[in-house]
């Protein structure tokens, strides 16, 4: 399985002003390396809970359907708010498009998946076989975004502008912000 974003998000969740404002940083010599932190930090916040902050369109390659997803295929991130095409590879180099009308989305927040209501397309090559474009968020822009998870991101920010020359871990408080966002478990 492999992600590759096709359409980045449209910001982070944090701008660097307010970042600058939380770190009371008044100057600007250090701008780029915050925003290098906003970065790292929106990343270390998806990882923390397993989802996607800003919509960003992405293609999630797979060899084959996976067994976790009864009749489809889970999905690696969510929330996912819209499947833009599924489509089988072949070794020859074409591909066929999958009919939205032969699957649907659930789960979108909570394990999204594609469910084929008369079966799993056949894959026609053992790698790779199967690209699925959809896009994965939680808000279009930081404003729409849940206030604990720009909190979290803006957590990060400071232990990694703290420890900038020796190790940061995620503090405490930005893992128990994330956590009511997690997918729930099975």
């Amino acid at each position: 399985m492999t992600i590759t974003i096709v359409a980045p998000p449209a910001s982070e969740p944090v701008s660097l002003a307010e970042a600058k404002l939380f770190l009371r940083v008044d100057h600007n010599a250090e701008d780029d390396l915050i925003a290098t932190l906003i970065g790292a930090a929106r990343e270390a916040v998806e990882a923390g809970c397993g989802r996607a902050l800003i919509t960003r369109r992405v293609r999630e390659s797979l060899d084959i359907w996976r067994r976790e997803a009864v009749g489809g295929a889970v999905l690696s991130l969510g929330p996912v708010g819209e499947v833009i095409a599924v489509r089988l590879l072949a070794d020859n180099g074409s591909e066929s498009v999958i009919d939205p009308e032969r699957y649907r989305l659930e789960g979108h927040r909570d394990r999204p998946r594609l469910v084929f209501a008369s079966g799993v397309p056949a894959t026609l090559r053992a790698v790779g076989g199967v690209e699925i474009e959809y896009d994965a968020g939680f808000a279009a822009d930081a404003a729409d975004l849940p206030l604990a998870l720009r909190l979290a991101t803006l957590q990060i920010v400071a232990a990694l502008y703290e420890a900038r020359q020796g190790e940061a871990a995620i503090p405490e408080a930005a893992r128990a912000l994330m956590r009511p966002f997690a997918p729930a478990r099975l």
